[in-house]
């Protein structure tokens, strides 16, 4: 294994050939759907022209090692007074742009090199100019690789965890192959019940668009009810984001042949139960949003539980590793799914008097408010 590995951090603009880069190098790495090409292209394209990320890429005697996008982005109201500006990985620190929710964030890096790339990448931001307040990495499973590169100017607090629930279908298939019988005794009823109730209106259905001008119809029909619901709810949704409807458009019309983007139509008979919107990477499945038909039924409305239920089953049947339900509490996630991962929001910052005072005043804030959440030391990252 080369000993050294070298880290820059370059304007976007100043980096030629970075879809052949990311590409080879995701045939190396692990990632998540979140850090493919399809997404960064599909992000890249449709930013706003102010926005300008950069590149983090780090190579060694193997070639490329590590690669990520960082936004420099000015603070706001009173973090200003701990500096001028943080780093955000994948993020614009834009709500708006930021509606898109990336998760299993982090650096892509070759397999086995992680602790090294990220230990690359704060080397470079040691040097980086102009300062910077923090680096912000969301919703990531690298805490381990992170904690153990950080030098010791440095210093990391996880200020989120969330578990992302799912389902382990290789455990299923090894116990026999029937998915329903592996939950709690709740669990299986609810799921049983509501199967049976939807299947009086005629049998169950999954369709995945298979090219997309199709998969652009149903995403359309899954934004009418996505919007529906939310807004009688008192909310606006998702899709009241330009850009969140925008980047998605891109992205299913590019993925959906490579299977990458997974627009699913799930019906009882000749009734919509609802569209379920899944990414899909290294032979897992991952539930990213839905528009759902409620009020087909009189009794037992749950068209969210029905559709995720024959979407789990027809990844069981095509041989899937995994159906994960990403990051969440929601009741529907914790009792459908066999297993959890943690994924933690992390804070690195610069050693020193003002990182102290910020963290020390952070804690007295949430003291105050009597919350328990957040300010985690990475050693205790599970």
């Amino acid at each position: 294994m080369p000993a050294h590995m070298r880290g820059e951090i370059v304007p976007l603009a100043a980096c030629h050939g970075l879809e052949a880069e990311w590409l080879r190098l995701e045939a190396e790495a692990d990632g998540s759907p979140f850090t493919t090409w399809p997404w960064i292209a599909a992000w890249l394209r449709n930013l706003p022209a102010d926005v300008r990320p950069l590149v983090f890429r780090a190579h060694d005697d193997a070639g490329p090692a590590g690669l990520g996008l960082l936004v420099l982005a000015a603070e706001r109201g009173a973090s200003r007074v701990f500096g001028r500006h943080s780093l955000h990985l994948q993020q614009t620190a834009d709500a708006e742009l930021d509606e898109i929710t990336v998760e299993y964030s982090g650096l892509l890096a070759r397999r086995g090199a992680e602790q090294r790339a990220y230990a690359a990448l704060f080397e470079a931001l040691g040097a980086f100019r102009p300062g910077w307040r923090r680096l912000r990495i969301v919703a990531t499973t690298h805490g381990g690789a992170i904690l153990a590169a950080l030098p010791r100017s440095m210093h990391a607090v996880s200020i989120e965890a969330q578990s992302s629930h799912y389902v382990d279908l290789g455990a299923v298939r090894a116990a026999g192959g029937d998915y329903v019988a592996t939950l709690g005794a709740s669990s299986r009823s609810s799921l049983r019940q509501t199967a049976r109730a939807y299947a009086r209106l005629g049998p169950i259905r999954c369709e995945v668009a298979a090219e997309a001008g199709t998969a652009l119809q149903w995403l359309g029909g899954l934004e009418v009810l996505h919007t529906r619901y939310w807004r009688s709810r008192g909310k606006q949704g998702s899709f009241a984001s330009p850009f969140f409807g925008r980047f998605h458009r891109d992205l299913v019309a590019t993925g959906t042949q490579a299977g990458y983007t997974r627009i699913t139509r799930v019906t009882a008979g000749d009734s919509l139960v609802g569209y379920l919107y899944n990414l899909c990477w290294r032979n897992r499945v991952y539930f990213y949003n839905c528009g759902l038909n409620y009020g087909l039924l009189h009794k037992g409305d749950r068209p969210g539980v029905a559709a995720l239920h024959a979407a789990i089953e027809q990844a069981m049947g095509e041989g899937r590793d995994e159906f994960d339900f990403l990051a969440g509490t929601q009741d529907y996630k914790t009792r459908m799914a066999t297993r959890s991962r943690r994924l933690h929001w992390i804070d690195v910052r610069k050693a020193g008097p003002l990182a102290s005072c910020e963290r020390l005043l952070a804690k007295l804030a949430r003291r105050q408010q009597g919350t328990n959440l957040l300010e985690n030391a990475l050693v205790a990252l599970d």
